[in-house]
């Protein structure tokens, strides 16, 4: 068996492997008297065709078996389907035969079906992203680095880096023999870690946080970087309420973290050169906290905004109306996020990495969450369709808009969610912005 891979049959999540891929050519034979052998002409290739089994099971957390029968009802559609497949990217086509093996007792089944794509594209070798399982990983590592990062700064400062200590105490209490200027710089390294923990407590951390996985060693760099992430994170949960409008959510974010660093900042401290040095080195680690908080949040953002655009598609393809002209009432779908906001969201995200970047340089990470959120902006940019602005000189209605523009008439809710002034969608005059296919 090869390797299995997640795929989306529209909105359809499956686990998908390939059988085989066929692309034919069509050779054109000519013969002629007295002559050995034929005249060949290439004449283009043949359609796309590639075969595919998905698996369904019931085992432990996993319980897909009973969705074989919604595929298969789903392929019964004499519509196009769009194939979203991690290596050949999205395909638009028709699905030409399917063949099922279920067993009833052992609750598993694979579906087997040939997807026939829709006039021959070139293949782009760069697969679709999960970004944010990508961000994830990078986040996981840029911990590790910042654990890292922290240990040489906590040497520079005098304190001992690898000595576990007791996070209920204070690390003053635990420090033996300690010198004037090393007392002064625990004592700014617990006031710092207070402030943190003292920061937004009524916020439950979620069980199912990427952070709630990390398990921080008791020595003070470890001390240090996990009660900064976890502050970080609860500011950013103080915001869920606004989370489905993500430009509005992040830059909520944005203005809360340099609040935080702001309240780091003001803090009473010694005054001396000493306690000067440790804040330094507290609030850039605190900094490094939220541009990581910020990255992971953007990606989650970008990836259920992905999650949106396949409903979006789907309920796109669905009638709007029966053939009696009743209007069916579909089912309405999330707003998706535009080009203006992806690149506000991602220049937001990337100004905290960058400001990261020039503080621990050693921090590869930070340009690695970086270069996913840019990789999958610019994806989605070749991808989502561009909006143009046109002038309606005499008022119509937006569904003959649609119709004008080569749009078909279920963009109209859509078109008229980038619109909002407009007031009458029977009677549309101005300049109306609309998508362009």
């Amino acid at each position: 068996m090869s390797d299995l891979y997640e795929a989306y049959l529209d909105d359809i999540q499956l686990e998908l492997e390939t059988l085989e891929d066929s692309f034919g050519k069509v050779i054109a034979k000519y013969a002629y008297p007295y002559a050995d052998g034929d005249d060949l002409e290439d004449m283009g290739q043949k359609g796309h065709s590639t075969r595919l089994r998905a698996y369904f099971m019931d085992n432990g957390t996993q319980t897909t078996y009973d969705d074989h029968i919604k595929l298969i009802n789903h392929l019964a559609d004499k519509t196009d389907f769009i194939l979203y497949h991690p290596k050949y990217g999205i395909i638009h086509g028709l699905v030409e035969d399917v063949t099922s093996r279920h067993d009833d007792r052992q609750r598993c089944a694979e579906v087997d079906f040939t997807f026939l794509e829709q006039m021959r594209l070139p293949i782009d070798t760069t697969p679709d992203m999960d970004v944010a399982s990508a961000v994830e990983s990078h986040f996981q590592a840029a911990q590790d680095d910042q654990i890292a990062e922290a240990s040489r700064d906590v040497v520079v400062l005098g304190l001992p880096p690898e000595t576990p200590l007791d996070p209920t105490k204070s690390i003053l209490s635990q420090i033996k023999a300690a010198t004037g200027s090393l007392r002064v710089i625990a004592k700014e390294v617990d006031d710092h870690i207070a402030m943190l923990r003292a920061t937004a407590t009524e916020i439950t951390q979620p069980i199912n946080s990427l952070v709630a996985t990390i398990t921080y060693a008791t020595t003070i760099p470890a001390l240090l970087i996990g009660t900064a992430t976890l502050c970080v994170e609860r500011v950013a949960r103080l915001y869920d309420s606004v989370v489905d409008a993500p430009a509005h959510y992040l830059a909520n974010l944005d203005f809360a973290f340099k609040q935080l660093l702001q309240s780091a900042g003001d803090l009473p401290g010694t005054g001396t050169a000493p306690g000067q040095q440790a804040r330094t080195i507290l609030i850039k680690h605190l900094q490094l906290a939220c541009a990581q908080r910020l990255a992971l949040e953007s990606a989650y953002c970008f990836a259920t905004d992905e999650s949106r655009r396949q409903q979006v598609r789907t309920a796109e393809k669905q009638a709007s109306f029966n053939i009696l002209g009743r209007y069916l009432s579909p089912t309405a779908t999330d707003p998706l996020m535009n080009l203006r906001e992806l690149e506000n969201t991602l220049a937001v995200s990337r100004a905290w990495l960058q400001a990261g970047v020039t503080a621990a340089r050693s921090m590869q990470s930070l340009k690695d969450l970086a270069l996913d959120l840019l990789t999958h902006v610019s994806s989605v940019k070749l991808e989502r369709e561009k909006i143009i602005t046109v002038t309606v000189i005499n008022p119509m209605p937006l569904h003959l808009l649609c119709l004008i523009h080569g749009l078909p008439y279920n963009y109209a809710a859509r078109i008229r969610g980038i619109n909002p002034h407009m007031a009458n969608p029977n009677t549309v005059c101005g300049d109306v912005q609309i998508y362009q296919l």
